[in-house]
């Protein structure tokens, strides 16, 4: 089985999981590795299958860290324009500027932090996926073997 067919299955398990339910999926997920590996590879497939699970699970483990992404770059940056605005405000002819600052500084930081909360939590239903497509191989490698 090819690691394209097995990704294809992965992410078909995933998109399914997340729209119609564990055991739909599960018996989608199992019937298309079936169809498409004949009897003597389906425990190569279920391997297969594990070890890339494995790799996507360690993968998203290391994107779950929210200082590793450009998002906390950006967020520095909006830290450092409030303050900025601030110091606008408290000058006499630049107050008007210093709000406006302010404002937008504050609006696209609030969006910026609920768009970093979204992506943490996104990855953390990945990787509750993805252990469950491992306990699914291995289960059929037990009932394989």
């Amino acid at each position: 089985m090819s690691k394209e067919t097995v990704d294809e299955a992965i992410e078909m398990y995933v998109k399914e999981r997340m729209a119609k339910g564990k055991e739909k999926a599960i018996t989608h997920f199992l019937a298309s590795l079936y169809l498409k590996e004949q009897s003597e590879g389906i425990i190569e497939c279920m391997r297969r299958v594990r070890g890339m699970t494995r790799y996507y699970i360690d993968l998203t483990k290391v994107m779950l860290n929210p200082f590793k992404g450009p998002e906390m770059a950006w967020l520095f940056s909006m830290i450092n324009i409030a303050a900025y605005a601030c110091f606008l405000i408290s000058v006499e002819e630049q107050r008007p500027l210093g709000i406006a600052l302010l404002a937008g500084t504050l609006v696209n930081g609030g969006y910026l932090i609920h768009n970093m909360t979204k992506k943490w939590c996104d990855l953390h239903v990945m990787l509750a996926i993805y252990d469950e497509i491992v306990q699914i191989a291995d289960h059929e490698l037990e009932t394989l073997a």
